[in-house]
């Protein structure tokens, strides 16, 4: 009975932490929940427009309108994700510091939850609230790291010159609630 009682104690948490999206919009939960490189700063982007900046564990939600977008974040390098997004759908992107020359650097993962391990990622939602940026907050972002966007969107044209690929968030991809609920196996 106690087990049942906590698995509802997490189902409800969970889904208050999970965003339904308008039918009109797109959401993208963008989740770190790697602690390498927690002092260190990652600034996110979709095109030429700041999304977020944190450290640590951690995520937040981005509600967008569907279609083509160009994801990326930014620390020692630039790390880069086509996504097309479908109205009212919800995707995953995981957030991975790997060591870098001088400080961490970042890969974005978009994730199809049919093969990606999100153990992590689940205790992370589960556990955690999302992180909220506010318009202003935001706007701060967006000045401070005008000449940042500026080489990043330059570094992704250069990328699409050379053939490089980027990788792709389709518009299959999508995520349930289900997928974000960590629930712990009993041990029997």
């Amino acid at each position: 009975m106690k087990n049942i009682l906590v698995l509802l104690i997490v189902l409800a948490q969970t889904t208050l932490a999970f965003a339904q999206p308008p039918a009109e919009t797109s959401t993208v939960y963008f989740t770190r929940a790697s602690a390498l490189g927690a002092l260190i700063n990652f600034t996110y982007f979709d095109g030429e427009e700041a999304i977020g900046k944190f450290n640590g564990l951690g995520y937040f939600v981005y509600e967008c309108e569907p279609g083509k977008h160009l994801f990326w974040a930014r620390s020692e390098n630039k790390s880069f994700v086509e996504a097309e997004l479908q109205a009212g759908g919800t995707y995953l992107i995981d957030v991975v510091p790997k060591m870098g020359g001088l400080k961490a650097s970042v890969r974005l993962i978009p994730v199809d939850v049919s093969d990606y391990k999100m153990k992590k990622i689940q205790k992370l939602v589960t556990k955690q609230e999302a992180r909220i940026f506010s318009e202003e907050e935001l706007a701060e972002i967006q000045t401070d790291m005008a000449e940042v966007i500026a080489r990043g969107m330059e570094n992704y044209e250069k990328m699409q010159e050379k053939g490089k690929d980027v990788k792709q968030l389709s518009p299959e991809m999508t995520i349930s609630e289900d997928d974000l609920v960590f629930v712990k196996k009993s041990k029997k």
